[in-house]
């Protein structure tokens, strides 16, 4: 893959990056992917950027007749009957991007799914987190080929095939229910045909798909006039698109942008998924890839949370896996723990935990499929809320997560960017921290290790290395006496502390309020030092709260070049400069959003760190 699913870059302009040679934005035109032509739209202006892939017909196969039916049609005139562009509100435009994907492989996704990795990897980068700028449609035979690139059908493995927040089934064939039940869900669906359709595309076929799909959805069944008959033609797909409705009930151009308020929640009492026949509160031994894994779901209701667990190399099945921390604490069906962390009165999480054995040594596509294939077969949760995922290791396991998380070997899981917090107990040296580095931006991690580790491939100073390698709000620990042993990793997976500051449970459920914290890179053993997170009286910003522009000055060193980073409060970087020379600068805000930044100014072995409002 040319580029990772999260890109922590949100663009409400869209520029010229890599689209076809000498594009003009506001034209639709012939864009060749992959030795196979598509049909390319970018409105011009600048504007809140959606995303749209929209599947034709079995008859249009190419650039020669592509722009033939809806919403093709509507793009092909430069402007003239309409501009791309979705006004949702005074002030508040949408700019649209769409690429067209004409049928030209049949049924046989594998072209299809590289062509729109393809055109994700050539534009210009958008955060694909935010799933709400992400849409697909499909007309007549290209309706099954969308929901086939949705649901993984042959196994395409498309990172983005996830994204997509609304679906549009204009005159389609009958799909799968199972199928369509489990991909529609967490997604809003609109089902439209003509009534006088027929053959394969018959209105019953269209009813039977909206049937089987997940709320919230709606059914339009186009009726006839006197002077056009609404069946399987232009009457039927040019109204589906149509610019002239005034809401979301009469537009879907208008309905796919909304920001809905009738999304069915998460359900918060989690009840089906996981191995056959499981019991809630009980660790089970879950077999599929044909390896062995081990399955925690805690009973009764609460904010749902996942955690993804490799141990140590010595446990490669489940034979043994519950002898250590965290497995161990799950052991005995709710005696020890029942897997639910109380954050607050009322507030409860519930957790569910997949263990990962080492039963692939470092074949990072066996990990990449065993997490796929566990978030597709537990009760569906909505991977667009990051705090809710989290992912740990002991011992070498740690670095198998660090592989997976950072897409060495190429394993370009989709899910690899959904995790906010990382673990990692007693590991061993590294060979890819600069991808670590890479990664952990805007992500919170805690490094534990025994200060006594004897280990000769995990002394404490490997977890020092790979701490210091890392980005975010992080912290250490190096436990006091903690060997290589039950001692330290029970300690870090310990349920006595009472708060996120001594009790990893609480702390991965309890995202900061603000900021990005920092820790000292040499610890006192078993204890965490914090510096101050909103100016160490080192870094100072004026004005502050600031409007444009601040004046940043900090004890630089002379000769040394600086870099500042900008992140907003969700931990996206707004804004990054290299090579500052000297030990001040005017920091222009004036294309960064309002709200809470985080400044961080690194070099010469420095880091300050500050945090400014912008008003």
């Amino acid at each position: 893959m040319a580029k990772i699913i999260l890109i922590p870059l949100l663009l409400l302009c869209t520029f010229t990056f890599a689209q076809p040679s000498g594009y003009v934005p506001g034209t639709q035109v012939c864009w060749t992917i992959n030795g196979i032509q598509h049909g390319y739209f970018k409105a011009a202006g600048n504007g809140e950027r959606h995303i749209l892939l929209s599947f034709t017909g079995w008859g249009e196969t190419n650039c020669s007749n592509y722009q033939t039916n809806a919403p093709q049609n509507l793009l092909r005139d430069n402007g003239i009957n309409w501009d791309g562009r979705t006004v949702r509100a005074p002030g508040d435009t949408i700019v649209w991007e769409i690429l067209t994907v004409p049928q030209h492989n049949d049924n046989y996704m594998e072209p299809y799914a590289r062509a729109i990795d393809t055109f994700f990897a050539k534009i210009a980068p958008i955060d694909t987190s935010n799933h709400a700028r992400f849409h697909v449609s499909g007309l007549s035979h290209g309706v099954g080929r969308f929901w086939n690139y949705l649901s993984n059908a042959q196994s395409h493995n498309s990172p983005y095939r996830h994204i997509f927040s609304t679906t549009i089934s204009l005159s389609g064939q009958q799909q799968d229910s199972a199928m369509l039940a489990n991909t529609s869900r967490n997604k809003r669906n609109w089902v439209w045909v003509g009534v006088d359709d027929n053959g394969q595309t018959h209105p019953n076929l269209s009813l039977y798909n909206y049937n089987n799909m997940a709320q919230p959805k709606r059914w339009t069944l186009q009726q006839s006039t006197p002077t056009s008959t609404a069946g399987h033609n232009s009457t039927t797909w040019d109204s589906c698109h149509s610019l002239k409705g005034v809401d979301t009930t009469t537009n879907t151009w208008l309905w796919m942008v909304a920001k809905p308020d009738t999304a069915t929640p998460p359900p918060l009492c989690p009840g089906s998924g996981g191995p056959a026949n499981y019991v809630p509160g009980t660790q089970v031994s879950w077999t599929f890839n044909g390896r062995q894994h081990g399955y925690f779901r805690a009973p009764g209701c609460g904010e749902r949370h996942i955690l993804v667990a490799f141990t140590g190399d010595a446990i490669i099945d489940t034979t043994n896996y519950q002898i250590y921390a965290p497995q161990k604490l799950f052991e005995d069906a709710g005696i020890n723990w029942n897997g639910r962390t109380v954050r607050g009165a009322g507030d409860t999480i519930v957790w569910e935990v997949l263990t990962i054995p080492n039963n692939a040594n470092y074949w990072l596509e066996a990990y990449t499929n065993d997490i796929g294939y566990f978030l597709e077969h537990i009760e569906t949760i909505d991977t667009s809320n990051h705090n809710r995922f989290h992912i740990a290791g002991v011992s070498h396991g740690v670095g198998r997560m660090w592989g997976y998380l950072t897409n060495d070997q190429n394993n370009t899981s989709p899910y690899r960017n959904i995790f906010s917090t990382t673990i990692g107990v007693s590991t061993t040296w590294s060979n890819i921290y600069s991808k670590i580095s890479a990664y952990s931006v805007g992500k919170r991690h805690w490094v534990w290790h025994g200060a006594s580790d004897a280990n000769s491939s995990t002394p404490p100073s490997a977890s020092t290395d790979h701490y210091n390698a890392l980005n975010g709000d992080k912290r250490i620990t190096l436990q006091t006496g903690g060997g290589h042993n039950a001692i330290t990793w029970d300690s870090c997976f310990s349920l006595l502390g009472s708060d996120s500051s001594n009790n990893r449970w609480l702390w991965m459920v309890t995202p900061p309020a603000s900021g990005l914290r920092s820790f000292t890179t040499n610890p006192a053993p078993g204890k965490a030092t914090e510096n101050a997170a909103a100016g160490n009286g080192e870094l100072k910003a004026w004005p502050n709260p600031a409007t444009t522009s601040a004046r940043l000055s900090w004890n630089g060193k002379a000769g040394v070049a600086y870099r500042i980073t900008v992140s907003d409060a969700a931990g996206r970087i707004r804004k990054t400069l290299a090579g500052v020379q000297g030990n001040t600068h005017t920091l222009d805000l004036s294309t960064v959003t309002k709200g809470w930044l985080f400044v961080r100014v690194e070099g010469g072995g420095e880091q300050f760190r500050l945090k400014l409002m912008k008003e």
